[in-house]
């Protein structure tokens, strides 16, 4: 596509800002958002005009925890980039969108660093009552015990239903069975078992080679080495390649791109090393010798991934299991490496992370399962980088695992953990605001030992798949997408006006409009995308509000005659318009 160019765009902007690195000024959909529609347009504002020929599959990606690499059609008209995907998302599942140095303004100046935010597809309106469906051996032949644990729900076949990939600790192989589009696996597995394989757990999805097929990282217990197996797209994994770990009991592992580069790096916690590792992606889908991290606690053991501080570079959160037990948050620099913050202590040992906004204010918390607290650990973020004390949900006995996601599509985030000495699942429902009500169980035979939450039946809501690595069944439990639930709010639930006078001098009038009551942050960017000033923060009632600007930044001062943006994020949207000071 030929580049686009706006020449009075340009002759606003200040002359420093010309000859800045392009920075990003809003994103949609928003950050963290919880409803963004599964066919929707994925939208980035930055301060400069982009060059389009720098912006490919490989600068500009998104990936569907589920779905896999999204193809789709990318666009660039002066600052803006947008993205349309080809088929829609599935619902309930987690999108990431990451952007890479390579992508730069008209004057051929790289951003500085990647930029990478998430956000949630929305789930119908549903129930948290999930029904037993059926339950699929994971044996065969006169095997007697495989011990199946941490399922992958993604679409290894590229078929738009989501699959299995399902780890198995004593047969040392992973077993994959293919949704047969009614959401069921009737076929029964396939088995792959990667050399150096043994007593394979923690994994995660990601698209290391860039290829547009689900690769899939595997730790190992029992064996000092990380594998990277390579999706066709067939839902076979014909090639691996095992990662020097330096120990065994890498029990913990997160995907990002650390660098920047637009190549997927791989983080990992060992139990024995007592170290966090870091494996870079050399920009071909193989990998550099790891770089060992001291994170100041011991035992290593979980790992999640997100932006805890929001500035667009994706972060790491750690929890260690030998005492003192502590969830520890680890920045990304967006260079490659990743700075601890200071250890917050929690109520047992964290088995296992994971991360979302469960309070609704675009602020990403983290949340374990327990093993020792016999419970649900949450932590909730302030969005700086900080996490809370800890807050404790009760759930059956020795939780292994926990997953997040909106069960009952009310537009909050739900959480399940898997308790495996109580043979259980506990389902906890978001009362909206962060807090959790009227748990629900459901049973296994022997072990709770993973759930994993994905639309199976492509109905539109979020169901359950769980598995019992005591007596080797995989469950699968439904939810009811008849079954009467919250309504849902429209996406369209903020609204916000060109402010009145534009352009201004001394002060300017901005007015946004809410469909119902909610958390509303309203803030200054300027022409580079540096913040300016908070004009509002908290929570508003629905219906119309004005807000006045005087022109000065955060310390009062008067701000110099320029472009300016402002930005509302509410009702799980961002929306952003520009202004003119004029003196």
């Amino acid at each position: 596509m030929k580049p686009v160019a706006f020449a009075s765009l340009v002759l606003l902007l200040p002359a420093a800002a010309l000859s800045a690195p392009p920075q990003v000024v809003s994103v949609q959909p928003a950050r963290q958002r919880i409803d963004a529609p599964a066919n929707g347009v994925i939208e980035v504002q930055l301060n400069a005009d982009i060059d389009p020929t720098t912006v490919d599959a490989v600068s500009f990606r998104v990936f569907g925890r589920w779905s896999g690499p999204a193809s789709g059609t990318r666009q660039v008209v002066a600052g803006v980039i947008t993205f349309t995907p080809d088929e829609p998302f599935f619902a309930g599942e987690y999108v990431t969108v990451a952007m890479s140095r390579a992508i730069e303004n008209t004057l051929g100046e790289p951003m500085a660093f990647g930029h990478a935010w998430s956000f949630w597809i929305e789930s119908g309106s549903a129930s948290l009552d999930l029904e037993y469906v059926t339950r699929y051996d994971a044996r065969q032949g006169a095997e007697t015990w495989v011990q199946p644990y941490g399922a992958y729900a993604g679409d290894l076949d590229n078929d738009g239903w989501s699959d299995l990939f399902v780890p198995c600790e004593q047969s040392d192989d992973v077993r994959i069975y293919m949704n047969n589009g009614a959401g069921l696996y009737p076929g029964g597995f396939t088995v792959t078992k990667p050399a150096n394989m043994n007593t394979p757990s923690p994994n995660e999805g990601a698209d290391f080679d860039n290829d547009g097929e689900i690769d899939v990282v595997v730790t190992n217990v029992n064996s000092d080495r990380v594998i990277v197996m390579f999706g066709d797209g067939t839902g076979a994994f014909p090639t691996s390649v095992g990662l020097p770990a330096g120990a065994t009991q890498v029990r913990g592992v997160g995907v990002l791109d650390l660098n920047g580069d637009g190549w997927d790096d791989i983080v990992t916690a060992s139990r024995v090393l007592d170290k966090t590792s870091i494996f870079l992606n050399n920009g071909d889908g193989t990998f550099a010798p790891r770089v060992d991290i001291e994170a100041g606690v011991p035992a290593e053991t979980s790992i999640a991934v997100a932006d805890a501080n929001n500035d667009g570079i994706l972060d790491v959160f750690l929890g260690n299991y030998n005492i003192p037990r502590q969830v520890t948050v680890l920045l990304g620099n967006g260079d490659g490496g990743l700075i601890p913050q200071a250890p917050v202590p929690t109520s047992g040992q964290p088995w296992m992370l994971a991360a979302g906004d469960l309070d609704g204010d675009h602020h990403v918390d983290v949340f374990s399962a327990n093993s020792s607290g016999n419970g649900i650990a949450v932590h909730y973020g302030d969005g700086a980088g900080g996490i809370s004390a800890v807050s404790s949900l009760a759930t059956g006995s020795f939780p292994l695992a926990i997953d997040c996601g909106d069960i009952d599509g009310d537009g909050d985030l739900d959480l399940v953990s898997s308790d495996y000495a109580s043979g259980s699942w506990t389902i906890w429902e978001n009362d909206g605001a962060g807090g959790f009500v009227d748990s629900r169980t459901l049973d296994a035979s022997s072990a709770g030992s993973c759930a994993t939450l994905h639309d199976r039946d492509n109905d539109g809501d979020l169901d359950l798949t769980g598995l019992d690595e005591v007596d080797d069944w995989v469950y699968l439990f439904e939810n009811d997408s008849s079954a009467a639930g919250v309504p849902r709010v429209s996406a369209a639930a903020v609204t916000m006006e060109q402010n009145q006078p534009n352009p201004f001098n001394p002060s300017t009038t901005i007015r946004f409009d809410l469909a119902y009551d909610g958390f509303v942050d309203l803030t200054v960017h300027d022409a580079t995308g540096a913040f300016v000033a908070t004009l509002a923060h908290g929570r508003f009632a629905a219906g119309p509000h004005d807000v006045r600007w005087n022109g000065t930044d955060a310390t009062g001062r008067r701000v110099a005659s320029g472009l300016y943006f402002y930005r509302i994020d509410a009702a799980g949207s961002t929306l952003s318009r520009k202004m003119m000071l004029l003196k």
